[in-house]
């Protein structure tokens, strides 16, 4: 799931234009779903490889439609024009549930409208043309960025291999006994606040520090969606040893959904789960991240004995 950036979809043009920002990369070879709320606002959607089982992209389409209360849903397809009949049968699944306002197959530079009777294309298509919409230059100034591809967004958590050795090499000579984690968490933030990225020897404090649950949860705690947090934990997942990367991987994903970035925040919490199965950091974001709260609905950092639960019912 990946969340929107507010825009109004005034029309299939504004809706394409948009989607490359609301997604955070431009879109190849798959299907998305988007949602819209009563006033056309983009809300939420979901994105699909396009070989994926149409019974599949349905089903989890209209439970996404019901859980966000949309009054209207578009299918949008990237591919070959052999894709028609897969997202006219999408549509039509969906409409068993939800308003589908337009199916849309984007191909080699044009977008077709599958929708019957729909007059909004010619048969030949229409030269999709972002350039002669506001809405890309609206996007970059509210801080959206549309990546140039889905394995771009990939890249951003990859490893760097020179990088994890040194910092393998550093953690190797930490002496003892080691500082205490929530103090090494707050001298940790408080360097990247600054502008400073961590040494070897920095970062190998703050992973160690991150191992511990009195770390994590003030690591955690003090992670809002300022840009040099995003800046401080990507690095420290591209740097640390795999066997450290998963509580930096959580504060990276909370901190995207935080920034409404959720393609990013899934993309992390994949590489923290990966790292370490079930752990509960991971659950809970994912939980959050499935549900319709925003994160200017949650208070944070979330006051004593705060009932979470309360949110994700």
């Amino acid at each position: 799931m990946f969340e929107s950036a507010s825009a109004v979809a005034r029309g299939p043009a504004d809706l394409l234009a948009a989607l490359p920002y609301v997604a955070g990369f431009h879109p190849d070879q798959c299907v998305l779903v988007v949602f819209l709320n009563a006033h056309g606002r983009l809300t939420d959607a979901l994105a699909f490889d396009r070989t994926a089982p149409v019974s599949v992209i349905v089903g989890q389409s209209i439970t996404m439609a019901s859980t966000v209360g949309a009054a209207t849903a578009y299918v949008v397809g990237y591919g070959p024009l052999s894709d028609r009949d897969q997202l006219a049968e999408i549509a039509d699944g969906l409409h068993t549930a939800i308003q589908v306002g337009h199916c849309l197959l984007v191909c080699d530079g044009r977008y077709y409208c599958l929708t019957t009777g729909c007059p909004c294309t010619p048969e030949q298509g229409t030269v999709l043309d972002p350039d002669s919409s506001v809405i890309p230059a609206r996007m970059t100034v509210r801080g959206r960025v549309a990546l140039p591809s889905q394995q771009a967004v990939h890249d951003l958590v990859a490893v760097d291999p020179d990088a994890q050795q040194r910092t393998a090499a550093a953690l190797a000579c930490l002496p003892e006994p080691l500082p205490d984690p929530v103090e090494t968490v707050h001298a940790s933030m408080a360097i990247a606040r600054a502008g400073d990225r961590l040494t070897d020897e920095q970062a190998a404090y703050l992973a160690v520090a991150l191992s511990t649950a009195d770390g994590r949860t003030a690591a955690w705690r003090a992670t809002t969606d300022q840009q040099w947090q995003h800046d401080l934990w990507r690095d420290l997942v591209r740097r640390i040893p795999d066997a450290y990367a998963t509580t930096p991987a959580n504060l990276l994903a909370w901190n995207a959904w935080r920034r409404r970035e959720s393609l990013l925040a899934w993309t992390a919490l994949t590489k923290a789960a990966t790292a370490a199965p079930d752990n509960t950091l991971s659950v809970l974001i994912a939980t959050i991240l499935t549900t319709p709260l925003k994160p200017e609905q949650l208070p944070w950092p979330l006051p004593e004995n705060f009932p979470v639960e309360r949110l994700l019912g």
